[in-house]
């Protein structure tokens, strides 16, 4: 509707009222704690001029004044829409939210909350016009607003359509409980003054003969005239005595937590909290960030708030005049989360997000045709240096992109190890198996022995441990740790993410599997050294031991894998628990699936579901079954299909498959865990 066209209804003010009112300047006073009782007690009668002076001259305080402001501003800064029937914004309602006087409107609402009630004057001749009324005239129980404050005649407002009037009778606002404290730290700071002023300067002591009166003259003289520090004159036969006071309060600490306090009351009054506006003693993040989260709950009222004043307060008087908004609605849409960059390039595998989008958000000029563009540059590979024997060409492989990772490929336990033990370099990998084998190891010095008969030829009935079987088997398995399976889907994730302490642990526990694997092997080589009758039957079982021992190796090697892996992606996807609520459970797909995974194949569960403490993957050797994790709107019907993806699950778990992998150590979710290998699967037996 054009403002040509726009209703005036007649009103029975037609002086308005802010030019009718005789304003004050508000009483300042050296206010106490018994000011504030006697202004409660006026108030109480109706007198509200005492105790809203108080509330203007306690308002001067940093942390009160900047603690209101943060709520305020919270409702001021936030978007505001005005949706039609149709959920359509209407220009000029739009027009009207983006003035200074709008901005009033939502600030005088938010007095509400401090002050216990607050009023505006319209005026619609010339566009929209907000006038805030001063609060010491409102008169809530008479229903009017006061010529004079304190005085018993006023202008009544119900009837005036151009009067807004907002708040409840008896309430007096926030600053109620504020004002003691802001007055305790006020009369706290005096006092501190005053001490600095009195123990602050060092003090002085003249002395005199007490016979020669002119000298003590001429001494109070010199020390007055020497400056504002205390000064005692005294005779040369007194004697003074000063006592020092040695706690807390002879260095101010008592007078600055006594500030701190004050400060933390008036933040939790007002915020909820302190650590958004102070610094606490404990600095730790998650604190802040708990804080932070009370501190939005309540913005999050303050807009409700807000919202339901607009709506059932201000539309019925835009209508009267003519504004379009009938049917309509005031709305302050919900902010959208702020995203990480990490998360950005998560959800571009997943979503499709136009290029301006992002060039927009981060103020990313767009490239023109030739310019040189920036790209990450290719991570530093890092060479080390193999132990000197006979040179041997390595295998030619496909090369690799390299990959970025969060650790160096050797951790600080294996160049531990290096520095005390000094082994033939094993650098020959299996092609079908991609990790070391026993017949990969390089020959001895003369050409003419593999680690396998190098072992077998140690064997003597009576030897115990085997340093070199022992190293093969844990830098197999370390290996193993950085050989991580290729991913099964592209979901916008990244996998194998690596945590430092969590990798130290499982290098540790690598070293014990490979000392008690070590002992085993040994141990049964000697008792086939005992019992065989001829070197021909001995190297035979021997070989054949070997070689079962190297096929528990291969299995041995793709769990590590899989468990390491799975650990690093467990710990990174309950990181992100909050952006992926759901996760999937998926096999791989071929043949060579177990007939039991496939049954839970395709399973989706809540991500803090505690059945995934049980068949998060592995389950079982050699297990390459893995997790996918989903956003919220990837199953929009998870509320119907959750049930049934639970009785799959428990099905899977009462099966007698279920109690095999409990026995093999594989029942739990072993990403909880720091160990690669549980003690029943380390060869030794209870």
């Amino acid at each position: 509707m054009s403002k040509k066209n726009r209703k005036t209804p007649p009103t029975k003010q037609q002086q308005t009222v802010v030019n009718q009112l005789i304003i004050k300047a508000p009483t300042r006073k050296i206010n106490d704690v018994g000011s504030w009782r006697n202004a409660l007690k006026s108030a109480d009668g109706g007198r509200l001029n005492t105790l809203f002076d108080l509330y203007d001259d306690l308002y001067i305080d940093g942390v009160l004044s900047d603690s209101v402001d943060k709520r305020i501003s919270a409702v001021t800064n936030s978007e505001i829409t005005f949706q039609n029937a149709k959920g359509e914004e209407v220009d000029e309602i739009a027009d009207l939210i983006d003035t200074l006087d709008f901005e009033e409107v939502l600030t005088q609402i938010m007095h509400v909350r401090f002050w216990g009630r607050a009023a505006l004057e319209f005026d619609f001749t010339d566009g929209f016009k907000a006038t805030e009324l001063p609060k010491k005239h409102i008169d809530l129980e008479r229903e009017m607003i006061l010529i004079e404050p304190g005085a018993d005649t006023g202008i009544p407002y119900t009837d005036d359509d151009n009067i807004l009037v907002l708040g409840k009778k008896k309430d007096f606002g926030l600053f109620l409980k504020t004002a003691p404290y802001a007055i305790y730290k006020r009369g706290g700071f005096g006092d501190y003054a005053q001490w600095l002023e009195l123990f602050g300067m060092p003090q002085r002591v003249g002395k005199y003969n007490s016979y020669d009166t002119e000298s003590r003259r001429l001494l109070e003289q010199a020390m007055e005239s020497a400056g504002s520090a205390p000064y005692i004159v005294v005779p040369k036969e007194a004697e003074i005595q000063t006592t020092n006071n040695t706690g807390s309060g002879s260095s101010g600490t008592s007078f600055n937590d006594f500030r701190k306090a004050c400060n933390e009351e008036l933040l939790i009054t007002v915020l909820g909290q302190t650590l958004t506006s102070v610094q606490g003693d404990k600095g730790a993040r998650s604190l802040g960030e708990v804080h932070k989260e009370v501190e939005e709950g309540k913005n999050r009222s303050d807009l409700r708030f807000a919202q339901r004043i607009l709506n059932q307060k201000l539309l019925p008087l835009l209508e009267l005049r003519g504004f379009p908004v009938t049917g309509g609605r005031f709305v302050f849409p919900k902010a959208a989360q702020e995203l990480t960059v990490n998360e950005v390039v998560q959800l571009t595998d997943i979503l499709d997000i136009p290029a301006y989008f992002l060039h927009e958000k981060y103020s990313i000029p767009t490239a023109e045709k030739g310019e040189v563009l920036a790209r990450r540059a290719a991570p530093t590979v890092i060479e080390t240096e193999e132990p000197t024997g006979p040179k041997k060409e390595p295998p030619k492989e496909k090369e690799k992109e390299p990959e970025e990772i969060e650790n160096n490929d050797k951790s600080f336990l294996l160049r531990l190890w290096d520095f005390f033990v000094s082994a033939p370099a094993l650098t020959v990998t299996g092609a079908a198996t991609n990790h070391l084998t026993l017949n990969d190891t390089p020959k001895s010095p003369k050409g003419d022995e593999s680690l396998d008969d190098r072992i077998i030829g140690r064997i003597d009935g009576k030897g115990k441990f085997d340093v070199e079987l022992f190293e093969f088997i844990s830098r197999d398995l370390i290996k193993a740790l950085d050989d991580k399976p290729k991913r099964m889907a592209d979901v916008g994730f990244t996998y194998q993410h690596q945590n430092d302490a969590f990798r130290t642990a499982q290098e540790l526990n690598i070293f014990q599997f490979s000392a008690a694997k070590t002992l085993e092997e040994i141990k049964q080589l000697n008792q086939i050294y005992r019992e065989s009758k001829s070197f021909e039957e001995f190297y035979k079982k021997s070989a054949e031991l070997t070689a079962k021992f190297k096929t528990w190796q291969q299995t041995e090697y793709a769990s590590a894998t899989n468990i390491s892996s799975a650990s690093e992606t467990y710990h990174r996807l309950k990181a992100k628990e909050n952006l992926f609520k759901y996760w999937q459970y998926k096999t791989v797909g071929d043949n060579k699936v177990r007939e039991e995974h496939e049954k839970i194949d395709g399973v989706i569960l809540r991500a803090d579901d505690k059945r995934w403490d049980k068949i998060y993957p592995p389950n079982g050797w050699r297990c390459r079954c893995y997790i996918v994790p989903r956003l919220k709107n990837e199953v929009p019907n998870f509320e119907q299909l959750e049930e049934g993806f639970r009785q799959r699950v428990d099905a899977y778990l009462d099966s007698d498959e279920w109690d095999k992998v409990k026995k093999t150590g594989f029942g739990i979710n072993r990403a909880l865990l720091p160990e690669l290998f549980e003690a029943n699967q380390m060869y030794i037996k209870k």
